[in-house]
């Protein structure tokens, strides 16, 4: 028989047993589909060449301080004119540094756009025009350079009505007259989401060697690997930090590809274990499989015998029921590609709105196809093997006698169980991930449940510093628009502070009175934050104890501060921390004057997500410390997204050239720093609930075949007096080894694994009891379900009937 009558046969047996076949290809279908869906996941955010010409040979670079634990950080201009010059592996080295940039002009109100100051050839790398206008030249990056802008095509279609007479325009940037100058295609935001680009012409301060704002983009010349490309620039580094050994002590270079500088850490462990965690997933379906074509080799005996006895070799025995095996995994593939498809395009829906880079493309490829291809292959291969192994292996003097029935033998439900226990097993540690994941997503939505999400409207405002340079100034601007806000109809009360909860602050170090530390970095660290009185009432935060800031707090000789909980069990333990005076230092460790506590604020999360390190907070007042950039609280009555224009005229109304920046609703702003809980969450979820009910549906299998196959011996047993209760025990005892072996391996498993997954969990511990807990229960009751279904079955038999049974 050749391998085209293998694969008409293999169709004539499908479709002999089309329910049968069907739940194989549903089985490898979700496995397949769930997988592939996630591969173009990562494959998007990952691997996937930027759509740029060379884009698989873009890296950045930045600079390292292994020492300090900062692996990759901006460098200064300085700096990167000089790597550039010694750029030899690379065909060009750019530069951009954010920034932040606000567009005003006559007759249209201001706006605050992401934007990057980027060098004039960062275009051309990457073989992008203008749809309008001209690129950035080098003239416009020399010293002293009339400011230039490129706009993206969101700014010019949003704000410009895509007007093409705006090249040649004059504006108001960052308060400095700038020429737009061309008009960016549309969908260009490289690297990071920015619209508004202006040409990076040094400054004075850009000329200091410890002002880091820039990162480098290149391409590399062909066959050059990042690491060669850092080789060739760590002469220039190494240079650097014995030329300036004040500002460059221990200072490197990193080359990185673009994947890994811009998706790396948490977010590439968050895909990797998806990765896993579906691969998982496709085990647990070839298992499955592997089970059901078993069982099934045993109805095939005495067929598999006959075509022995007339000369079938094993070998022709085995490729004919693994080509039977790879068109059901390229049916269950077919199917399972329609899956992926509608699964990335709900990713793509579900991550919409999160700030995700503009070059990630969820789309497959040809490299998904590829992948998909070679899964359909190998998973095939893999659940089809060790059956059509067992089947080839006959004795035809056995198998052939008239009325004989097949019997699976001592290795066929050794590895019948095997094959079980492994579902079991992963099936553990993809619901302990996802438990820990859906527990986490549980804590972060309840962090901030006590206070006024819904009812505090949020809004920043900037000050640029060469207008706002004088701390009086930015005084006297707050509180004026504090004043004007508080009366727009509708405020029930306005404040202000430097950061929103769950998004950050300063990094201080603090002193206690009687307490003195003289060395600086033995000083503990605290998370500062700048808060207006009324701070914590406009948000629903009582204070446990003490008193909010008022208007006088913060001037010199009534320094105040309010700690944390946190900060007040660290640092004043069993001790009252109202009175108790503390003060902090400046970056050149200067020592502020002593403040007096005058409040203790309960704990919330100041820090960001990712954020592990401790979090014990110290308040002080605006008066004190005056930050150029705030985000003005308005609590409302009403709706308040409907306060947005008014507090925008407001702004407006004091200084005409100040845009409001992103005015969210606090709930939302929220929202948006926990959305990855909520999505990977959600994926997680689903791969453990689609593996789990592949597990019980394989223990199900196995059991009813198991007790299918024993219909007779029960029959003797209960003939012989066996109760309900033995028959009950003798067929479960089976599952119950089964799930007993699973659930402890997989519990094992699991807490190794979960390990892996703290970086980017939120309140909860990798090791969490209550998950475990919960999914060992989740595991019982399941494997409860599954095997006693076909227990009680057996046990329910008439022994008339099962005498008979052949």
């Amino acid at each position: 028989m050749n391998w085209i009558q293998d694969v008409r046969f293999a169709f004539r047996m499908i479709a002999k047993n089309p329910w049968f076949s069907a739940a194989i290809v549903v089985t490898l279908a979700l496995g397949m589909g769930i997988n592939t869906t996630v591969f173009s996941l990562v494959n998007a955010a990952l691997l996937k060449p930027l759509p740029f010409p060379g884009g698989d040979r873009l890296v950045m670079v930045g600079a390292a301080n292994l020492p300090a634990n900062r692996d990759f950080f901006p460098m200064s201009y300085a700096d990167v004119r000089d790597m550039r010059a010694q750029a030899e592996a690379f065909d060009r080295l750019e530069a951009f540094a954010r920034l932040g940039v606000n567009i005003g002009e006559h007759g249209n109100p201001p706006e605050r756009f992401r934007g990057a100051r980027i060098t004039a050839g960062m275009l051309q790398m990457l073989s992008v025009k203008p749809i309008l206008g001209r690129d950035f030249q080098p003239s416009d990056e020399k010293p002293g350079a009339e400011p230039v802008i490129l706009l993206g095509y969101g700014p010019w279609k949003d704000r410009y009505g895509r007007d093409p007479n705006v090249v040649g325009r004059q504006v108001r940037a960052n308060e400095k007259t700038a020429v737009i100058v061309g008009v960016l295609p549309e969908g260009f935001k490289f690297p990071n989401n920015e619209d508004v680009y202006m040409a990076a012409s040094p400054t004075a301060e850009d000329e200091r060697r410890d002002d880091r704002d820039f990162m480098l983009v290149g391409m590399t010349k062909p066959g050059v690997s990042p690491a060669e490309a850092q080789a060739g620039l760590m002469l220039t580094a190494k240079r650097l930090e014995q030329q300036f050994p004040k500002t460059h002590k221990d200072h490197t270079v990193a080359v990185r590809t673009f994947h890994q500088a811009m998706n790396g850490g948490p977010i590439r462990l968050v895909f990797l274990l998806m990765m896993g965690a579906v691969g998982f997933v496709l085990l647990i379906a070839c298992a499955n499989v592997a089970n059901m074509l078993l069982s099934r080799a045993m109805t095939r005996s005495r067929e598999v015998s006959i075509r022995a006895a007339m000369g079938a070799s094993r070998w022709q025995i085995v490729r004919q029921m693994l080509v039977e095996s790879v068109v059901l995994s390229a049916m269950g593939g077919a199917l399972g590609l329609g899956i992926a498809y509608f699964g990335t395009r709900a990713f793509t829906n579900a991550t919409a709105d999160v700030g995700k880079p503009y070059w990630i493309d969820f789309s497959m490829n040809y490299t998904v196809f590829l992948y998909f291809a070679g899964l359909t292959i190998v998973a095939g291969l893999i659940f089809g093997l060790a059956p059509a192994l067992r089947a080839s292996r006959v004795n035809l003097n056995e198998t052939l006698k008239e009325g004989s029935r097949g019997s699976e033998g001592p290795r066929g439900g050794y590895l019948s169980d095997a094959l079980v226990v492994l579902q079991f097993t992963l099936a553990v540690v993809l619901l302990s991930g996802a438990g820990l994941m859906i527990r986490s997503f549980l804590v972060a939505q309840n962090e901030f449940a006590n206070m006024l999400g819904d009812r505090v409207l949020t809004a920043g405002v900037s000050l640029p510093q060469s207008r706002y340079e004088e701390w009086d100034t930015r005084r006297r601007f707050f509180d004026k628009l504090m004043e004007e806000a508080a009366a727009i109809p509708g405020v029930e009360t306005a404040s202000m502070v430097s950061n929103l909860p769950g998004q950050g602050g300063s990094g201080w170090r603090t002193e206690i009175a009687g307490k003195l530390i003289a060395e600086e970095r033995q000083r503990p660290m605290s998370t500062g934050i700048v808060a207006k009185p009324g701070y914590f009432g406009a948000v629903g935060l009582p204070l446990v104890r003490g008193r909010d800031f008022d208007e006088s707090d913060g001037a010199p000789g009534k320094e105040a501060a309010i700690v944390s909980q946190k900060f007040a069990f660290r640092h004043f333990p069993g001790k009252d921390p109202i009175g108790q005076e503390i003060r902090i230092y400046t970056n050149g460790n200067t020592p502020r004057p002593w403040m007096r506590i005058v409040g203790v604020a309960p704990d919330v999360r100041q820090n960001g997500p990712g954020d592990r390190a401790e979090d014990p907070v110290l308040f002080v007042p605006y008066r004190f410390e005056p930050y150029r950039f705030m985000t003005v609280l308005l609590r409302s009555r009403t709706a308040p997204a409907t306060l947005t224009a008014a507090l925008r005229a407001e702004v407006q109304e004091i200084d005409q050239d100040l845009p409001l920046n992103e005015p969210r609703v606090l709930q939302e702003q929220f929202e948006r720093s926990r959305w990855y809980l909520r999505v990977f969450g959600t994926l997680f979820m689903t791969f453990a609930l689609v593996a789990l009910g592949m597990a019980a549906v394989g223990i199900y299998a196995v059991m009813a075949q198991a007790a299918n196959r024993r219909t007779r011996e029960i029959g003797v047993r209960m003939a012989l007096g066996a109760g309900v209760n033995s028959i009950l025990r003798l067929v479960l005892g089976r599952g119950m080894k089964q799930l007993a072996i699973g659930l402890v391996l997989g519990l094992a498993a699991g807490l190794a694994v979960c390990r892996l997954m703290g970086v980017i969990l939120l309140g909860v511990a990798p090791n969490d009891p209550l998950t475990f807990i919960s999914v060992a229960a989740v595991l019982c009751i399941t494997g409860l379900i599954a095997t006693g279904v076909p227990a009680r079955r057996a046990a329910r038999l008439d022994p008339v009937k099962a005498l008979r049974y052949e």
